[in-house]
């Protein structure tokens, strides 16, 4: 397991996704994989950095885990650590998204892609933490 702790802040969003890439791309993820999962990292990363400590200061800690399923099949377990306020992202409703573009309220269209791109997308409030687990397998290349 690999972990970084970053602040919550969009200026280290490009850290974050560095590191996504390169622990991927060292367990063989393949490039589509690779591209699905960061796009949720990111989502998760900017929600986080966004609204998670409001005007305040706060941190994010990350958490990589790749597991190995079965031959040539393994998992990659992303887990989000913060101490802002609760909100589970993945109780709100999903977008409607048969509305014409203009009806659709503003907001939910991320973490909706999210929930579709990985296998499982958690949320836990633990310890006066947030805890955002995002799961995806994914065949060694």
């Amino acid at each position: 397991m690999q972990s970084a702790t970053v602040p919550a802040s969009m200026e280290y969003l490009h850290q974050v996704m560095s590191l996504t890439e390169e622990i991927l791309r060292q367990a063989g993820c393949g490039e589509d994989d690779e591209r699905l999962i960061g796009i949720s990292v990111e989502e998760i990363f900017t929600n986080i950095a966004s609204y998670a400590y409001g005007e305040g200061e706060g941190q994010i800690q990350l958490e990589f885990e790749i597991r190995r399923t079965e031959e040539k099949n393994r998992e990659a377990v992303i887990r989000f650590r913060d101490q802002g306020f609760p909100y589970n992202p993945f109780k709100r409703e999903d977008p409607d998204l048969s509305l014409p573009i203009q009806q659709r309220p503003v907001g939910g269209l991320g973490v909706y892609m999210v929930k579709k791109f990985m296998d499982q997308a958690d949320y836990q409030y633990e310890d006066g933490c947030n805890v955002t687990t995002l799961r995806k397998m994914f065949k060694e290349v």
